[in-house]
């Protein structure tokens, strides 16, 4: 579901290869396109991880978890009251059973303000199968965060770590700006695909 997802949201692109690699082949396919931009990818990503929560669960997630008053003709229509005491912690049990075929086992942990809401991926494949920090930032990181604040209400930081290959998910935290956050180092990862594929 999610590679058909993929390849109507890219146009078009597709792969003959099977699980992951394919699903890898897509991105880096769609990230190597002629006049390719960042945000095109994504809006592939945020859109593509909508059609996968389908239109029910989004709005269901901003009302009972982010607080955020539905359209019911008052004034208080799309304030946000939340998000709930709950929702940091009760997003770290179910966000695996989402992703977890995309980023591999995780654990809940705790942010490092020590509250609970945090979610450590041990390995993550997307990252371990890519080797690309390109593909991590652009079709994993930064659209994650844009989706749950945008599309969700809930702030997410989302921190790879390229040496480990861990990455922690910390709900509620207010990411960094790009020019300001540790995960944009310069350079590529050794023995990048893409990079052999750019060259």
């Amino acid at each position: 579901i999610f590679r058909n997802l993929v390849e109507e949201n890219t146009g078009g692109v597709s792969s003959t290869k099977p699980g992951i690699e394919g699903l890898l082949d897509q991105g880096r396919s769609f990230m190597l396109q002629p006049n390719q931009t960042a945000e095109a990818q994504h809006k592939m990503v945020k859109d593509t991880l909508g059609g996968l929560m389908t239109p029910v669960l989004p709005p269901f997630y901003r009302i009972f978890m982010s607080g955020i008053v539905p359209k019911l003709g008052t004034e208080y229509d799309g304030k946000q009251i939340g998000p709930w005491f709950y929702a940091f912690w009760l997003t770290t049990i179910v966000t695996p059973t989402f992703f977890g075929f995309l980023v591999g086992p995780s654990r809940p942990n705790r942010r490092k303000d020590g509250e609970r809401g945090g979610l450590v991926v041990e390995k993550c494949k997307f990252l371990q199968e890519s080797g690309c920090k390109g593909l991590c930032l652009h079709q994993c990181k930064i659209p994650a965060q844009q989706f749950f604040k945008e599309e969700l209400g809930l702030e997410l930081t989302v921190s790879p770590n390229f040496a480990t290959q861990e990455c922690q998910w910390s709900f509620g935290e207010t990411p960094l700006p790009p020019n300001e956050d540790p995960s944009f180092p310069t350079g590529c990862l050794k023995g990048c695909e893409s990079r052999a594929m750019m060259a």
